[in-house]
């Protein structure tokens, strides 16, 4: 009776012993055999055959030692393909992308805080310093197409410019280290910036296109365009159609040929849909003929005008 007695105590006990050696599967030993199986996988870190070889012998004994009770041992006999497979310790966290709505609406929700706030256009020129290293201190960008004019833009476009630019919603490798919150500051700063700009005067010494072609750009542009942009090209501040007056004609063609291609996000459905109608004879007499149409006198800047502000 009393060996009957010490063989069920034994039983329980080597029971005790596997039910503590088998926790749920939230244990550090089972995440840790989880993420060695995957690796064995997928090789994500392009181990040689024999190291993975080795690897899955040495995770069957962890997996024996671990069922004997022995959790210790065990998970310093999985630690070997560890070091083998060379797998971090610790798990990457993997973090989905936001989607393309949750941009949107992220962007939206700036631009909605900035426009109900009380520009400071003081502030606004000390943000904008920073801005005039690509921008210009006249805010005329560059011929070359990398960087846009950008006096006079109504303050609303800018306004949804940067917090597309701030939210993700447009990229630019140049444009965004300068639009984050570290660098200009919150919805304030956002609102204060773009009310300087809209009181830049305009150049109109900008770079055309090659003007061979434009009658059959200036049918195509009233015919497709002037709906939204003006028939003069001065935008709408309240419909959020940007001024393209008087643009670099390289910005323009650059911008349209990301919009046509998908890769500017955050224009409307309806310029994407424009666009991807156009071929390039059509893109091209258009943008070089907007590019030449002329903001009216009082918002012109006078031949080498000089930004007082910067002196």
């Amino acid at each position: 009776m009393k060996k009957i007695i010490r063989k069920n105590s034994l039983v329980l006990v080597s029971a005790a012993l596997i039910t503590f050696a088998n926790p749920a599967s939230s244990s550090k030993f089972d995440d840790d055999l989880e993420r060695v199986d995957n690796a064995l996988k997928t090789n994500p870190t392009a181990a040689l055959r024999q190291s993975l070889e080795s690897c899955q012998r040495q995770r069957n004994f962890a997996v024996r030692l671990y069922r004997m009770g022995m959790p210790v041992q065990a998970q310093r006999s999985l630690h070997y393909c560890f070091e083998s497979l060379r797998l971090p310790e610790t798990e990457v966290v993997k973090v989905t992308a936001p989607s393309e709505k949750e941009l949107q609406a992220r962007a939206n929700r700036e631009y909605d805080k900035a426009l109900a706030l009380t520009p400071d256009v003081a502030n606004g020129l000390a943000i904008y310093r920073e801005c005039a290293a690509c921008h210009q201190p006249e805010g005329w960008g560059n011929k070359s197409g990398s960087v846009p004019a950008i006096a006079g833009q109504h303050s609303n476009v800018v306004i949804k410019q940067l917090a597309d630019f701030r939210a993700g919603n447009r990229d630019s490798a140049l444009m965004v280290p300068y639009a984050t919150v570290e660098s200009i500051g919150g919805a304030q700063a956002v609102a204060d910036v773009a009310a300087y700009v809209s009181t830049l005067e305009i150049s109109v010494a900008n770079g055309n296109g090659p003007g061979t072609d434009l009658d059959f750009g200036k049918r195509r542009y009233q015919e497709h365009c002037a709906e939204c942009h003006g028939a003069s090209g001065e935008g709408s501040n309240d419909g959020l159609a940007p001024r393209i007056q008087a643009q670099n004609y390289k910005y323009l063609v650059r911008q349209f040929q990301w919009i046509r291609e998908g890769k500017r996000r955050n224009s409307s459905a309806e310029m994407a849909a424009l666009a991807q109608q156009m071929d390039d004879r059509e893109m091209r007499a258009i943008l070089d003929y907007s590019s030449r149409l002329l903001p009216p006198e009082e918002l012109r800047a006078p031949e080498d005008w000089k930004n007082p502000d910067f002196n």
